[in-house]
């Protein structure tokens, strides 16, 4: 599956982390414990909070990337989208 983290303040320019993942509880865990992708872990020592905004049950690896080079995470994340 795929999901999309919206961070609840930008860091630097990011503000989103697309990822894909067969277990979703225990990956978040991991970005939890600083575990996982690097900006979440420098998201975490800065205390910026942020969470799992939307997920694609059926996404694959081929869905994450697809998704990642449009670069229109803003777009996809309801957050963002109720802010608009």
């Amino acid at each position: 599956m795929v999901y999309l983290i919206h961070f609840d303040k930008k860091l630097h320019h990011a503000q989103h982390y697309l990822g894909y993942t067969k277990d979703l509880p225990s990956r978040i865990k991991k970005h939890r414990h600083n575990l996982g992708a690097r900006l979440l872990q420098v998201l975490n020592q800065k205390n910026i909070a942020w969470n799992v905004v939307r997920v694609w049950e059926d996404g694959d690896q081929n869905l994450e990337r697809h998704l990642k080079n449009q670069k229109k995470s803003r777009k996809l994340c309801p957050v963002c989208r109720g802010k608009e």
